[in-house]
C-alpha cells in the first residue's frame, strides 16, 4: 500500500510541475503575443498617419496642376477664338 502512496505521490508532483510549466508557458505566449499586437497596432496606426498627410498633400498638388492646365487651356481658346 505504502509503495502506491509514494507512486501516486510522484506521479502527482510530476503533473503538478507539468502544469506549472505549461500555465508558464502559456502566460509567456500570451503576454508575447500582446506585446507584438500592440506594437502592430502602433505601428500600423502611424503608417496610416503618414499615409494620409502623402495622400493629401497628392491631391493638393493634383489639384494645383489641374488649376494650370485649365488655366492654360483657357488662355488657349481665347486665342482660337479670336483668330
Amino acid at each position: 500500500m505504502a509503495t502506491k502512496r509514494t507512486q501516486k505521490t510522484i506521479v502527482e508532483k510530476a503533473t503538478g510541475k507539468a502544469l506549472g510549466l505549461a500555465t508558464k508557458a502559456n502566460d509567456c505566449a500570451l503576454n508575447t503575443t500582446e506585446k507584438v499586437f500592440d506594437t502592430s497596432f502602433k505601428i500600423a496606426h502611424k503608417s496610416l498617419d503618414i499615409t494620409h498627410k502623402v495622400v493629401k498633400k497628392g491631391l493638393d498638388i493634383t489639384a494645383t496642376q489641374q488649376d494650370l492646365v485649365f488655366d492654360l487651356l483657357h488662355g488657349v481658346k481665347k486665342r482660337v477664338v479670336k483668330n
